[in-house]
């Protein structure tokens, strides 16, 4: 009896796992940014600790420089506004009026003022400094939308994340801020590894999934 029981408990396991897992039950799940994958092709990333993106409210962006400086991070690409795409259906107060920058340097940015978002910038496989977004994008799956579409809305509740709208006729775009589970990176995986969405990559300028398919 016992025997029969572990091997039904087994069977169990092995048809979870081939299901894929339910988001509500990753509690444990591992927030990473050392890969993500687009168009089928994983690629590695290497975390530079030393050069940050952020974004930052304009109003608060006087403030914010005299706190990098007196902190040492020097600016090295200086603020330019922050544009995002959106569609009419939603309203993204958290984004608007915002400008970025990216910074060198170590220490603690989560208190520089009115700071929005931050992350470390990365290096490809390739050596291509990557990471000026907060931005991914995600691959609705055929005749499908709508289901995962409602699916989008409850995980955006869970996980703090900002819905802007269409990208393309296929892709869908999504943000994160620091209040977010994970930076643009970590909540594209967490779209492939968890939500179970075919396609999910963050939008690096440069290196899109748009531009990708086009060179192919």
């Amino acid at each position: 009896m016992n025997r029969f029981l572990a091997f039904a408990l087994i069977l169990l396991c092995c048809a979870c796992e081939k299901n894929g897992p339910e988001p509500e039950k990753q509690e444990n799940y591992d927030f990473h940014d050392d890969c993500y994958v687009s168009a089928k092709k994983q690629y590695g990333l290497e975390k530079i600790f030393s050069d940050s993106f952020l974004i930052i409210k304009e109003k608060e962006m006087s403030k914010a420089l005299a706190h990098l400086e007196t902190a040492g991070f020097e600016v090295t690409t200086e603020p330019y506004r922050w544009i995002y795409y959106t569609s009419e259906e939603y309203t993204v107060e958290e984004l608007s009026k915002c400008v970025a920058l990216t910074v060198h340097g170590y220490g603690n940015l989560k208190s520089v003022p009115g700071l929005v978002y931050s992350n470390h910038m990365y290096r490809d496989e390739a050596g291509e400094i990557l990471g000026k977004t907060n931005t991914f994008l995600i691959k609705f799956t055929k005749n499908q939308r709508d289901a995962q579409m409602i699916a989008i809305k409850e995980y955006a509740r869970q996980h703090k994340f900002l819905i802007l709208g269409d990208a393309s006729t296929e892709y869908f775009r999504l943000a994160c801020t620091n209040e977010t589970s994970g930076n643009c990176v970590e909540m594209a995986n967490w779209f492939l590894e968890v939500a179970g969405f075919k396609s999910a990559e963050p939008e690096f300028p440069e290196k899109t999934i748009d531009s990708e398919n086009q060179q192919q």
